[in-house]
């Protein structure tokens, strides 16, 4: 879950459950584990598995344990870890200061959070290890179907990425040892929805988005040190996409939706590859890949879909 989503669509912050999934991992084999948001593929196919089409309370549930706390960030799996992030409240309640979103439809943050990031055995639920990352009161709310741990971790079978926006960017051995932090500031989000983008990891380099009402930007992060490798400003009111990594003839791209424009940025160095115009406001979708072309849309007061071929250069279209 990248930003606010009805309540009849999210998992259920409270509770994880893993069907009987016949998914057996080798060391270094993405595609055999659930790495990141959407998975192997960054598309939300698992090519290695072979899940159970029906489920209940009973049936095809292999075990079931309660989460501490509140999130609506996907679970992501490793060989025998799954790893889960949480914002679990502590304290005494504080009298809200602002941070609230208007129509009812945002919450002030009125306790502190524990930014918690959770390893469970895959086999049987128990709790590996529990690191907090942060613990503060939250300077802003969020959506009342959101949370505070809305962006998903990303893991490549040696680091954990554990990207909790405002409030921090972690990386962990994934034996819960920290190697790295980073502090990126303070986000303010549209009507105080909340945050939602997952990091993107590729190689040695992390890719982190900070589309807000602020001075937005993208920066790509050093895996082994969390030191800045580049960033580059943006122009784009709140978003929570995720960044979405692919080669293609040779080169690496970052590809981003946006309310104003779509563009894709070479994660060697940064630079501007292509952008587009054309999509609608609040364009959350994450980006995706086939045949050749990245597709992009929104549907927010309107809708859009472009499919944009990987090797085009420059402005694709004008202004809307």
């Amino acid at each position: 879950m990248q930003t606010p989503i009805p309540s009849h669509l999210r998992l259920a912050p409270a509770v994880i459950a893993l069907a009987s999934l016949s998914l057996l991992a080798t060391p270094g084999d993405a595609l055999r584990n659930w790495p990141a948001w959407r998975g192997p593929l960054a598309n939300g196919v698992a090519p290695e598995a072979d899940p159970p089409v029906e489920w209940s309370e009973t049936k095809n549930i292999r075990w079931k344990v309660e989460v501490p706390g509140r999130g609506t960030a996907t679970p992501v799996v490793w060989e025998n870890q799954v790893f889960v992030l949480t914002a679990i409240p502590t304290g005494e309640r504080v009298t809200p200061s602002g941070g609230g979103g208007r129509g009812g439809m945002s919450e002030a943050p009125t306790q502190a959070q524990k930014f918690t990031v959770l390893s469970l055995d895959r086999r049987t639920g128990k709790v590996l290890w529990e690191r907090t990352a942060r613990q503060q009161l939250p300077h802003a709310g969020h959506h009342r179907d959101h949370g505070f741990a809305s962006g998903s971790p990303v893991t490549d079978g040696e680091v954990l990425i554990a990207n909790f926006n405002s409030f921090g960017t972690y990386a962990y051995d994934l034996d819960g040892r920290l190697l790295w932090e980073k502090d990126l500031g303070d986000m303010q989000t549209r009507n105080g929805f909340g945050e939602g983008s997952s990091p993107a990891l590729h190689g040695d380099t992390v890719v982190i988005l900070w589309d807000h009402e602020g001075d937005d930007f993208i920066v790509a992060l050093d895996r082994k040190t969390g030191a800045e490798k580049w960033r580059r400003e943006r122009d784009e009111p709140t978003g929570w996409c995720t960044p979405l990594i692919v080669e293609h003839g040779g080169t690496t791209q970052v590809i981003v939706n946006g309310t104003r424009r779509a563009t894709s940025y070479d994660l060697a160095t940064g630079d501007i590859l292509w952008s587009a115009a054309g999509q609608t406001a609040n364009a959350i979708p994450s980006a995706v890949t086939g045949h050749g072309r990245a597709y992009v849309m929104s549907g927010f007061r309107g809708s859009a879909l472009q499919a944009i071929p990987l090797d085009r250069r420059g402005d694709l279209a004008g202004p809307r």
